[in-house]
């Protein structure tokens, strides 16, 4: 769903930032990013301070 979002909003997201979120096995985190994504402006904002 994260990747969705960022694509339905035409944000480009880089091999690296896509191998993170399909390699994230942790719910609760993938959570945080889908919140993430509906207002980034760039994929890397996911991905905040962590």
């Amino acid at each position: 769903m994260v990747l969705s979002i960022l694509e339905w909003r035409r944000i480009p997201v880089t091999d690296a930032a896509r191998e993170r979120v399909e390699s994230c096995t942790d719910l609760d985190q993938l959570e945080v990013w889908a919140q993430r994504a509906v207002n980034a402006t760039d994929a890397v904002e996911l991905f905040g301070t962590e």
